[in-house]
């Protein structure tokens, strides 16, 4: 279990340890899932819970959510539907905190057991009961609720009303019908109808600057904000389907990892993750066995709908996919594609291709084509640009057959202007070999560079000014051959272990470069055209920029929703077309 854990993501998750025979015997949740499980498997004392769990304990598996609150929906619902012999909460909901927001004149939200008998609409339950009592702080504040326990009638209000969190129905300051208003918007913020929500906060806001009443538009705008952002930080993972299944397939250096997620009630509620090793020629059966292995488990009663998408990379689409179009693996079942925004949650849920299910052939052919053992530490640089802006260089480490991400590192190259691979990568190397030099990082075993004899030839240059001992390959990414330090030349496709291993290295340094030279093109791209277009000054920036931080968000809205933030239509309109034109650009 403790080499597993290395495949860990340090990301929110629930996770599960199971004995020998599957049967699950704790269910747990984390914000960071890899430290969590450090925890339990490195517990030494007897008495601890963890020490027993894992003694009791043959195997774990996770689960990747997007934030704590799905975490914790998810933990509860495998709670209940496993019944952990380690788990003691949860398991009948006694304990278990509720919010009800009350049926009274003027409604207020309570945190209660299950025992309440009073009346109103009832949302939960939660653990642990913290969350409860947030969601009502959250609740009252947003929304501007009375948080009092009885209300009583007063001359003056007290001071959540001088502090803009109550509207005083006690004084008599707001009527019945404007006070149902904020309570009906809380209600549809529980019950998930955030959108709606947010459309009309926007016509509320429009309404209210054409009557003039700014410092209504304001409140509504401070409001829409903070609704927005929590929405984002929150929102259910499935909307539109409930009950559905999700294979998700990929392949790098041909080697296939997948996995697929079952949705009940909008939550994830279960995984299953699988490898494919295939050797060439290409298998043609080899899709239709991995979806009948997942087709042959759906239940049929439930399960009314399939997402369904392969993902191979960059570089082209292997002959032996082409099959997929015509793929109907579900008979009568409906087959949608995988919306864009959950494919970063599935390749977290996806575990790595791990190496050690061919290391030994990996080390057979490395050693019958270099005469010499497999490396244990390997470093790959790329560098990365786009017509000169914004040169950027990646670092990643494999080691003894598993990607070391917490070791990778990115680069900023200072000293060259335009567009010149040799001079960066020359830049980068003198960094991180000096580094090597001074002890400072762990010094590899073998150095990749992307790229031909001419990047090889500045690797060599700047290994020997330090006078390190490692040995320096390149790859060429057309023709897939890779250049040595000894004059070798090794075309990888005739050896189908060494082919995954050198495109899969360089293929992830790609990745990683390629990312952080985006993003800081689209970071100063927002920034700088905000602050160049008349009629946004510094507070109109700002707003955009906190609720729109990404480019491809501005570039996806309208001219009339940013106007309803009380930006000028006009202005509004050439935000969005720039946002549009530099958006395609990225």
């Amino acid at each position: 279990m403790k080499e597993k854990l290395k495949e860990v993501p340090e990301l929110p998750g629930v996770y599960l340890f199971k004995d020998s025979a599957g049967k699950v015997l704790y269910v747990g949740k984390s914000k960071n899932l890899r430290e969590r499980l450090s925890t339990h498997l490195n517990a030494t004392d007897p008495n601890d819970k963890s020490y027993r769990i894992v003694r009791a304990s043959a195997d774990f598996d996770y689960i990747v959510v997007r934030n704590e609150r799905e975490a914790l929906a998810l933990e509860a619902e495998l709670i209940k539907e496993h019944l952990p012999p380690f788990n003691v909460l949860l398991k009948d909901g006694k304990s278990y905190p509720y919010l009800v927001v009350t049926d009274e004149e003027f409604p207020t939200v309570k945190v209660v057991r299950r025992s309440f008998s009073g009346g109103g609409e009832r949302f939960g339950p939660f653990v642990p009961p913290k969350n409860a009592y947030n969601l009502r702080e959250l609740l009252t504040r947003l929304f501007r609720l009375r948080s009092c326990k009885e209300l009583k009638k007063r001359d003056k209000p007290c001071l959540q009303y001088h502090i803009e969190r109550c509207t005083a129905p006690c004084a008599g300051l707001v009527s019945k019908k404007e006070y149902r208003k904020q309570v009906e918007r809380a209600l549809r913020f529980l019950k998930g109808d955030v959108k709606g929500l947010i459309s009309e906060l926007h016509s509320e806001i429009e309404e209210a600057a054409e009557k003039l009443e700014f410092e209504r538009a304001a409140r509504l705008r401070d409001q829409l904000i903070a609704v927005k952002a929590v929405f984002e930080k929150s929102a259910p993972l499935f909307e539109e389907f409930k009950e559905c299944d999700i294979f998700y397939l990929e392949e790098r250096g041909e080697l296939f990892t997948g996995v697929k997620l079952t949705v009940r009630g909008g939550i994830i509620y279960g995984k299953e993750s699988f490898h494919l090793d295939p050797v060439d020629p290409w298998d043609e059966g080899l899709l239709s066995s991995v979806f009948s292995l997942g087709v042959e488990k759906l239940d049929v009663n439930t399960v009314g709908t399939m997402w369904l998408k392969a993902y191979y990379g960059e570089e082209g689409v292997p002959a032996g996919v082409k099959l997929l179009a015509n793929f109907k693996p579900l008979g009568d079942y409906e087959v949608h594609p995988i919306p864009e925004e959950l494919l970063p949650l599935l390749r977290r849920n996806r575990r790595a291709v791990s190496y050690s299910l061919s290391l030994k052939e990996l080390e057979r052919e490395f050693e019958e084509v270099f005469g010499e053992p497999l490396p244990l530490r390997v470093e790959c640089f790329d560098i990365s640009t786009l017509q000169g802006e914004a040169t950027v260089a990646s670092c990643v480490v494999w080691e003894k057959g598993q990607f070391k991400k917490d070791e990778y590192r990115r680069f900023k190259v200072k000293s060259v202007s335009g567009v010149d691979d040799y001079a960066s990568m020359e830049e980068v190397l003198t960094r991180r070999f000096r580094r090597i030099k001074r002890g400072e990082v762990k010094e590899p075993d073998l150095v990749i560079v992307d790229g031909g004899i001419g990047q090889l030839n500045v690797a060599l240059k700047v290994r020997d000014t330090f006078g390190l001992g490692f040995r320096v390959f390149s790859i060429a990414k057309r023709e897939e051959v890779v250049y040595t330090d000894l004059g070798e030349v090794v075309e990888t496709k005739r050896f189908p272990h060494l082919f995954r291993f050198f495109t899969s290295i360089r293929d992830e340094a790609h990745r990683f470069a390629l990312s952080y030279n985006r993003k800081l093109r689209t970071d100063k791209m927002l920034h700088s055209f905000l602050s160049s277009v008349k009629g946004i000054g510094p507070k109109r920036r700002a707003l955009i920029e906190k609720l729109y931080p990404d480019l491809s968000e501005l570039a996806a809205v309208s001219p009339s929703e940013l106007a309803k933030l009380g930006i000028p239509l006009k202005v509004a309109r050439e935000v969005v077309e720039r946002a549009r034109e530099l958006f395609k650009e990225v």
